[in-house]
């Protein structure tokens, strides 16, 4: 008996060692790639193939994150502290099941373009795929935060993100998405407008336009209070004037209304 439970705690012993070992391997492998996104942005910068280099490196980074976030399970619950240090944002749900990742490809200017990995969990199993741009000169986003919900027994995602347009601009959304038949929905609707059912609330921010020229630190980030469940943004008049006030959505029990 004593044999046994000694092999027993020896096989936990070692998967435990190989599980570390394979996720620090999986995070050097990583960090290795992201790395060279940053070396053609900057200190390459000047050499003659230095954009199709930067091309390439986000390219490969984002084939070598999603081949290791789709084959490893592991990488879901990962803390990818060392990545993140040197720019990865990682948003993850509370209940642990979603995650995006996102980075600047920093192929752009002052408009910044981003790129994206989901990676979820459904049926036991974890799946990733890599998020397609919407077309030439969509600069895309960067998700930093994500919160569930649950509505009619059924779990929802809220997802923040924020694109960067230019020095002064900006936009912001915030998104619903969920987990279905095994597969991730982002078109999943839980917000009530007047216009009907909606996906997501999003607006834009230009600090650069003449009204908000004296703007004086006025918070404009999408803000979610999950103990009340209620979204809220800032109001935003027809001359781009960024105000105090604030527009809220809170969640009644079915949907997100307005207050």
């Amino acid at each position: 008996m004593k044999t046994k439970n000694i092999l027993g705690f020896l096989f936990l012993l070692a998967t435990h060692f190989l599980f570390g070992q394979n996720i620090s391997t999986i995070e050097k492998q990583l960090n290795e790639a992201f790395q060279k996104i940053d070396y053609w942005s900057s200190e390459g910068r000047d050499h003659e193939k230095s954009y199709d280099s930067l091309a390439s490196a986000n390219t490969k980074f984002e084939n070598l994150l999603v081949r290791y976030t789709s084959s490893h399970p592991q990488t879901l619950r990962h803390d990818f502290k060392s990545l993140e240090k040197i720019g990865l944002s990682v948003a993850t749900s509370e209940d642990g099941k979603f995650r995006i990742y996102s980075w600047d490809t920093w192929t752009g200017g002052t408009m910044h373009f981003f790129k994206n990995v989901y990676q979820y969990e459904a049926d036991k199993k974890v799946y990733s795929k890599a998020v397609e741009s919407q077309g030439e000169g969509d600069p895309g986003c960067y998700y930093y935060q994500i919160n569930d919900i649950v509505s009619e027994n059924k779990k929802y995602y809220l997802t923040q993100s924020k694109a960067i347009l230019s020095t002064g601009m900006s936009y912001h959304a915030i998104k619903v998405f969920s987990i279905e038949n095994g597969q991730l929905n982002d078109k999943a609707q839980l917000i009530k407008t007047q216009s009907g059912i909606k996906n997501q609330l999003s607006y834009e921010v230009d600090l650069t336009a003449s009204a908000n020229r004296n703007y004086e630190g006025r918070d404009y980030e999408i803000k979610y209070d999950s103990k009340n469940k209620i979204i809220s943004f800032p109001l935003i008049q027809a001359d781009s004037k960024v105000t105090a006030k604030k527009i809220k959505y809170q969640f009644k029990g079915k949907y997100f209304e307005k207050l």
